[in-house]
């Protein structure tokens, strides 16, 4: 019934494409400045204690996550290699993980479920913040969530520090 839900919501974005057929709304977190856009029909959950960020649901279960984290490393680097370890300690696999000199994606699937979390230090910046956004849905709706990850982390965007 969910995925039915899903495809029902959707159903314009695959006739008319992303642009034109969903409504988004933006985010901006208040602690960090860490913003981003959200299909407009997803479901506000509620925010974590220390203010970090918000996840948004899906009417398929999937969520989108918004957040900002102050970089505890060495760098950008260090620190995809640390969120690469902890992803694949807890089960997934990953089979996507390009990077530039500011930004990082790490993709892959795990029991059914599909992760792409992208990061990113804004160009120019020595400050300590890093911005994240992160997708998870079911692989079986991969088609329908492509477009939605692609706008959504283009849309990612927030401030030095």
């Amino acid at each position: 019934m969910r995925r039915i839900a899903l495809y029902l919501f959707l159903i314009p974005i695959t006739l008319c494409g992303v642009a034109e057929a969903m409504d988004w709304r933006h985010y901006q977190n208040a602690r960090f400045g860490t913003s981003a856009e959200v299909p407009d029909g997803f479901t506000l959950m509620p925010p974590p204690e220390n203010g970090d960020g918000q996840r948004f649901e899906a009417p398929d279960g999937g969520t989108i996550s918004i957040y900002g984290a102050f970089d505890f490393t060495s760098g950008l680097s260090e620190y995809r290699a640390f969120s690469r370890q902890v992803l694949e300690e807890n089960g997934w696999r990953l089979t996507y993980t390009p990077s530039g000199d500011n930004w990082f994606v790490l993709s892959g699937i795990s029991n059914g479920q599909i992760l792409y979390q992208r990061v990113e230090r804004p160009a120019g910046c020595a400050g300590d913040i890093l911005h994240h956004i992160e997708f998870r849905y079911p692989a079986e709706d991969e088609d329908i969530w492509k477009p939605i990850v692609t706008h959504g982390a283009r849309s990612l965007d927030g401030p030095c520090d």
